[in-house]
């Protein structure tokens, strides 16, 4: 795996996400709770990005339908069993976040 540069701390507040690229991967950084979180960006749904939802604690909405995530295990909480997006690793390194990817 290689470490990514892909934000400051102060770059995502809290309750809110940020996505980034990293080669062909799209990935959605959050924080909330005090803590870092990363996941696959796209909703298995329509393939909307889920960066911009709305996060409650560990959870993400997408904004194009609903549908709910746990930022922390990449599971989808409703409509469909089973599915789970990729989690990454958020390394902080003094104010600077990286994903191991």
């Amino acid at each position: 795996m290689v470490l990514h540069k892909v934000a400051r701390r102060n770059e995502i507040q809290e309750n809110k996400g940020k996505e980034v690229k990293i080669e062909n991967a799209r990935i959605a950084v959050f924080y909330t709770k005090g803590k870092y979180y990363a996941i696959d960006a796209l909703c298995r749904h329509q393939d909307g990005s889920l960066a911009p939802g709305r996060v409650d604690g560990e959870i993400v909405e997408c904004p194009l339908h609903s549908w709910h995530y746990n930022v922390r295990t990449g599971e989808l909480l409703d409509y469909v069993k089973g599915v789970k997006l990729t989690t990454y690793e958020v390394i902080i390194k003094g104010n600077d976040l990286y994903l191991d990817v």
